[in-house]
């Protein structure tokens, strides 16, 4: 049921059937990575407990920013009018998807087997008591639970000034069938003699939706699924996709939809009930469509701003070519770790631009101050890269020492390995390269113009 009060904002409608638990890890430096003891707690627990469906949810909060809060990495979702029948489609859909390797946990959010009880009235026997429909009703849910659900009271605590809701309630004892519930006595209005509520009530036990969730006003279903290690989720999404788009037709009943279900692509359609991909398989790929346009913005804002410093155009063309020189570093890291490009990842490689750019200014403004006293650009660059090695790689050494524990998800920081290693492969690749490229660069950009009879530098603004 529904709690009264603000825990109603955060808490689950579940049933019996459905249980929550939640496991702290104790995070010692020898422990098994999070993912590693989600492995091992899946495979006890389904041996244990074969017909028990399981979903497991490691949490952080970069993944939860990415689902936008859903429980799993792989939302697919049913839309449609119909509630049966769009969770006819969304059982499919989970079968389907359940045969892609590569996934696990894969489960429908909405249950509809939440036990109910069906309560039908007797109107005319009812009226003639004087009884009303909602009277009835009253009585049934402070019997089964209590009168706080239609008619709160309050009562401020004079200790420390909370409110607490009063309600009048049966005892536990008393009810513990549908007979104890059909032996709850209505006063009739018009007789003022107790009446049992058998006498104008018949209840039937049921099952019903737990919840029923809306997107965009419209009625959806949820089907969500987990990527196991050593998988990549753009890959797996992919191959959801394709085996939906081959998915044979589903036959509605008459009740259902006179129409069949028939499959057109990715998208179940037919009589306004569709399939769509959410949560982060949907994040990723708006910022993978977004990440061209982020990278070359930010490539823009660090060339205009070294235009300002360097007071020149050349310069900064210069520094920006540890730019390239780092992103090799990346693809060859990711590459050798078997780490999948990913919003995480794009992220770092993003922030490299902002950490390589900083090796190659070092290394061009003392190169202009040495040219400034009169070297020619081959000498004045290597006694910039002679004087700034140390700090160069002090500075490397000390962000790689930093990322090597969120590269390896020590502490349960596995969420956060894509953006570390990749970080480390563009520092790596920009200072070994850095150190030697952009050197041979600057010499010849800035060799003196035949024919010149004094070559024209531009120095740094110091």
């Amino acid at each position: 049921g529904v709690l009264m009060d603000w825990p109603a904002a955060y808490t689950t409608n579940n049933g019996p059937m459905d249980a929550f638990m939640l496991v702290q890890l104790k995070g010692k430096p020898d422990s098994p990575s999070t993912f590693e003891h989600v492995e091992t707690l899946r495979a006890k627990l389904h041996k244990k407990f074969p017909d028990v469906e399981l979903s497991f949810d490691t949490g952080g909060m970069l993944s939860a920013a990415l689902n936008f809060g859903e429980p799993a990495p792989i939302h697919v979702q049913v839309v449609g009018s119909k509630l049966p029948v769009s969770h006819k489609i969304a059982k499919q859909v989970q079968r389907d998807i359940a045969t892609i390797e590569g996934t696990s946990d894969v489960v429908i959010k909405q249950r509809v087997d939440y036990p109910t009880l069906h309560v039908e009235i007797d109107r005319v026997k009812a009226a003639q008591l004087g009884l009303t429909a909602d009277d009835v009703v009253k009585a049934l849910v402070t019997a089964t639970n209590s009168s706080i659900n239609f008619k709160p009271a309050f009562w401020l605590s004079p200790k420390n000034g909370n409110h607490y809701f009063i309600g009048a309630q049966y005892a536990e004892k008393d009810m513990v069938n549908i007979d104890t519930l059909l032996d709850v006595s209505l006063v009739s209005p018009k007789t003022k003699a107790p009446v049992r509520a058998r006498n104008i009530v018949t209840i039937k036990r049921g099952v019903g939706p737990a919840v029923i969730n809306h997107h965009n006003i419209t009625r959806v279903v949820d089907v969500y699924a987990n990527v196991r290690p050593g998988y990549d989720i753009g890959s797996v999404m992919r191959a959801i996709e394709t085996r939906l788009g081959q998915s044979p037709t589903l036959q509605l009943t008459e009740r259902e939809g006179s129409e069949e279900l028939s499959v057109n692509g990715p998208t179940y359609k037919g009589r306004g009930y569709s399939v769509r991909v959410m949560g982060e398989v949907k994040s990723m790929r708006d910022a993978f469509n977004q990440f061209s346009s982020g990278l070359a913005l930010a490539v823009i804002l660090v060339f205009l701003v070294m235009v300002a410093q360097f007071r020149s155009f050349l310069d900064p063309l210069v520094v920006l070519v540890a730019v390239p020189l780092g992103l090799v570093g990346v693809i060859l890291v990711l590459f050798l770790t078997d780490t999948w490009l990913s919003i995480q990842s794009g992220m770092g490689i993003i922030m490299v631009v902002g950490i390589v750019v900083e090796y190659s200014i070092v290394l061009v403004d003392f190169a202009n101050h040495r040219m400034n006293d009169g070297l020619d650009p081959i000498e004045a660059v290597i006694d910039a890269a002679q004087v700034r090695l140390r700090p160069i790689l002090m500075t490397s050494l000390t962000t790689l020492l930093a990322l090597v524990p969120m590269a390896m998800g020590l502490g349960g920081g596995e969420a956060n390995i894509p953006l570390a290693r990749a970080i480390i492969g563009g520092v790596l690749g920009a200072t070994v390269l850095t150190l030697v490229v952009v050197p041979c660069v600057y010499a010849i950009v800035k060799r003196p113009t035949t024919g010149a009879s004094t070559p024209q530098f531009t120095g740094s603004n110091s």
